[in-house]
C-alpha cells in the first residue's frame, strides 16, 4: 500500500499498513487530478492542478492531527499496473475502514452555508457517485468539508440526515460491522441511484460492501455485474439477490440475475424472512443456470389477471399504508430452455405462506438471456399441445390420478390441465445449418378411478407428423390407449419402465413415434395421411364408461369461448371432410388442444364438439 508521508510529501510503500495510523481522502474526481507517476516525480507536478491542492490540504489536516501518513486514491495507486489496481480496488473498503479518519471533500458545497446543508433539495455530486458509497460506510470517523475546506460536520453527528439522503440504514452508518445482517437486495438499493464513469466500476465499487473479491476486466461491460452476483452467491444463500425489478415493462422474459444495481431501487425496505423450521436452501451457479431447492407456488398475477408460477424469495417488505409485512416472490415460467423469470418488471407479494404450501423442489433458472434466446422462448410458446381432462359432471365419482408426462422439459402444468411445447414455430424459424429440432413426440400416463376402485391405466401419445392434408406442414396426431387392450401391452411396459423413462427418454419417445407410424399407417408407410387417420374409431370402451379425445386448434381459453355450433375458432377455421373436421391454422405457428372426455355409456351420443384427428388403441 502506497502512503504519502505528510511531512515530506513523498510516497512510501508499506507492506503492513495496519501498523501505522493514516488519514484518507474521499472525494469526486475532477479535471486535473494528479496521477501516481506525476506525484512520484515532483518535477512533473504542476501546482495549479486542482488535484494537487486536495492532496496538499489532506496532508496538512492529517499532520495537524499528528498523523504521519495520508492516502489519496488519485496518486497512491499505480493504475498502469493491472495487478496493483486489482489489489487496490479489492482492498479499498478495508483501507477506508482501517483509516484513523476520513476527510470527505464535497467540491460543490459552497463555503459559509448553514449547518443543515443536508436538509435542502440540493443534491451534491459526492452522494451520487458509486465509489463514495463504500467511502461513506466503511470509515469509523468521517469529517465533511465544503469547497473552501471549511468543516461542515461529522458522520456521527449527521447520521440521521445522511440516512435520509442516501437510503442507507442509520445503524449501518454508525457501525459497518452490521453489513452482513442486511439483505443483499437492500444493500444493492443503496447503489441503485449512483453512477460511475466506467460501466464495470458499478460492480467493482460494491466489492467491499458485499465482502467479495474478483479480478477486474475492463471492457466486459454489464458482465462485471453478473460476475459480482455470482461471487455474492458463493458467500450467502440470501434469495433477495433475485428481488430486483426490470425498468423496461415491455420485457416479458429475463434470466434471474439483474443487469445493474438500478434494478434494486424498490428494495430499500426489504427484510429477511427467517423460518427457523425451514431455513433458506442453498443455491449455486452452474453452467445450466442457477440451481435452487426452492418453494414454487401458483397464484394470480394481478397485472395480467392469470395464474403464474411464483418462486418464494424468503424475504418480505412493508405493505404500503399498513406497515404489515408482505412475503415477496418472483414470477417464473418453465420453457424449453429451462426456467426463466417471467414479467420481470413486477414482484409478487403475499400476506402469508399459503401460496407456497407445497414442498421444495430443485429447479434450474437461466442466469441471463440473450436476445436470440428470448426470441426462441417466445416462438416456442407460440406452439403448444394443451392437454385437458374433462371430468365435468363426474368429479364426485371419477378421478384421474398419477399423471406422468414426458418429456418433462416440455411439459408445463398442474392438476388436470397443462400443455406440451411442440417447438413447431421455433423449428420453422431455426437456422437448420446450426440448430435442428427433433419432431415433437410426447406421452402421458394416468390412472382412472371410480371412488377407490381402479378402472384402468391410460396412455396418451401425441405428436406432430408431416403429410396430414398439407405438404410440408406438420399436423397433430393423438392416440389414446388403455391397459385393457392386449395389443397395447408392450406400450405400457415401455411407458411404465422407470429405467427406460429416466435413462433412455429419447429411446422411449422414438419407440412410441415409430409405433404410431407402423400401426396406424397402412403397411407402416410414412408419413401418416388424413385418410389413414380419419377412418379410425376414436373412442375407447371401458366397463361402464367411454373415454374419448377431441383435438382442436387454439388454446383452452379459445375453446371456452367457442359454442358447439361454431365453425370458427379464434386461431383457425374448421373445414369439413366427410363429416369430420380438421383445422387449418392462420399463419405458420399454431397451438392445439387435446381434451380427454369421460362419459357414462348411456349418455354417449353424437358429438358436436370440435372434431378429432386421432387413432384408436384397438387394432383391426
Amino acid at each position: 500500500m502506497w502512503l504519502i508521508n505528510t511531512s515530506t510529501m513523498r510516497l512510501e510503500h508499506l507492506l503492513q499498513p495496519e501498523s501505522v495510523k493514516y488519514a484518507i481522502l474521499s472525494h469526486t474526481w475532477e479535471d486535473g487530478e494528479v496521477s501516481f507517476q506525476e506525484f512520484s516525480n515532483p518535477t512533473e507536478v504542476k501546482e495549479p492542478k486542482a488535484g494537487y491542492a486536495k492532496i496538499q490540504k489532506t496532508c496538512e489536516l492529517a499532520e495537524s492531527e499528528g498523523l504521519m501518513y495520508a492516502w489519496v486514491d488519485t496518486c497512491c495507486i499505480d493504475k498502469t499496473s493491472s495487478a496493483e489496481l486489482t489489489e487496490a480496488i479489492n482492498s479499498m473498503f478495508k483501507w477506508y475502514k482501517d483509516a484513523e479518519v476520513c476527510y470527505a471533500f464535497i467540491a460543490d458545497l459552497p463555503p459559509g452555508g448553514d449547518d443543515d446543508w443536508l436538509s435542502g433539495d440540493q443534491t451534491y455530486r459526492w452522494f451520487t457517485r458509486g465509489w463514495t458509497l463504500q467511502e461513506l460506510i466503511a470509515p469509523r470517523q468521517i469529517r465533511f468539508y465544503d469547497a473552501g475546506w471549511e468543516f461542515r460536520g461529522t458522520k456521527a453527528a449527521l447520521r440521521n440526515e445522511l440516512s435520509q439522503v442516501t437510503g442507507i440504514d442509520a445503524r449501518v452508518l454508525g457501525n459497518s460491522a452490521l453489513l452482513p445482517q442486511m439483505p443483499v437486495a437492500r444493500k444493492m438499493s443503496w447503489a441503485s441511484r449512483r453512477q460511475t464513469t466506467r460501466m464495470e466500476d458499478m460492480a467493482y465499487c460494491l466489492l467491499g460492501i458485499f465482502d467479495v473479491h474478483m479480478p477486474l476486466i475492463y471492457g466486459e461491460g454489464q458482465r462485471a455485474f453478473v460476475r459480482l452476483q455470482e461471487e455474492i452467491s458463493k458467500e450467502t444463500n440470501d434469495l433477495s439477490l433475485f428481488a430486483w425489478t426490470a425498468s423496461d415493462p415491455s420485457v416479458k422474459f429475463r434470466g434471474i440475475l439483474a443487469t445493474s444495481p438500478s434494478e434494486f431501487a424498490s428494495c430499500h425496505g426489504l427484510m429477511r424472512y427467517h423460518n427457523y423450521l425451514d431455513p433458506n436452501p442453498d443455491f449455486t451457479m452452474t453452467n445450466n443456470g442457477v440451481k435452487i431447492e426452492a418453494r414454487v407456488g401458483n397464484s394470480l398475477n394481478h397485472i395480467k389477471s392469470q395464474f403464474e408460477d411464483i418462486l418464494a424469495l424468503e424475504c418480505c417488505r412493508p405493505r404500503p399504508g399498513t406497515g404489515k409485512a408482505q412475503l415477496v416472490g418472483i414470477y417464473i415460467s418453465k420453457t424449453a430452455l429451462g426456467w426463466v423469470r417471467l414479467d420481470p418488471g413486477h414482484l409478487h407479494t403475499a400476506g402469508d405462506m399459503r401460496v407456497w404450501t407445497t414442498g421444495r423442489k430443485t429447479i434450474y433458472i437461466q442466469k441471463f438471456l440473450r436476445d436470440e434466446q428470448i426470441q426462441q422462448i417466445s416462438l416456442g410458446l407460440e406452439s403448444r399441445m394443451y392437454v385437458h381432462y374433462n371430468l365435468d359432471g363426474y368429479r364426485h365419482a371419477y378421478a384421474v390420478q398419477d399423471i406422468f408426462s414426458s418429456p418433462e422439459t416440455l411439459w408445463f402444468g398442474t392438476g388436470h390441465s397443462g400443455h406440451f411445447l411442440t417447438m413447431e414455430s421455433a423449428a420453422e424459424a431455426a437456422d437448420h445449418q446450426t440448430t435442428i429440432y427433433p419432431p415433437f413426440t410426447a406421452f402421458q400416463t394416468f390412472n382412472l378411478y371410480h371412488g377407490d376402485t381402479h378402472i384402468c391405466q391410460c396412455l396418451l401419445i401425441c405428436g406432430l407428423f408431416t403429410g396430414c392434408l398439407a405438404e410440408n406442414r406438420s399436423l397433430p396426431v393423438a392416440v389414446l390407449y388403455t391397459d385393457k387392450d392386449p395389443c397395447a401391452k408392450e406400450l405400457f411396459e415401455v411407458a411404465n419402465s422407470k429405467t427406460k423413462r429416466e435413462g433412455r427418454r429419447w429411446w422411449v419417445l422414438s419407440y412410441f413415434r415409430r409405433f404410431l407410424i407402423e400401426n396406424h399407417a397402412p403397411g407402416g408407410q410414412q408419413p401418416l395421411t388424413w385418410e389413414d387417420v380419419r377412418t379410425r374409431v376414436v373412442e375407447v370402451l371401458m366397463p361402464g364408461i367411454r373415454t374419448g379425445i377431441t383435438l382442436s386448434i387454439g388454446s383452452l381459453e379459445s375453446l371456452e369461448t367457442a359454442t358447439e355450433d361454431s365453425t370458427n375458432c379464434k386461431d383457425g377455421l374448421i373445414r369439413e371432410f366427410g363429416g369430420m373436421g380438421v383445422f387449418f391454422p392462420w399463419g405458420k405457428s399454431s397451438s392445439y388442444v387435446l381434451t380427454i372426455h369421460f362419459k357414462r355409456m348411456v349418455e354417449v351420443s353424437h358429438r358436436s364438439e370440435f372434431p378429432l384427428v386421432a387413432a384408436t388403441g384397438t387394432f383391426p
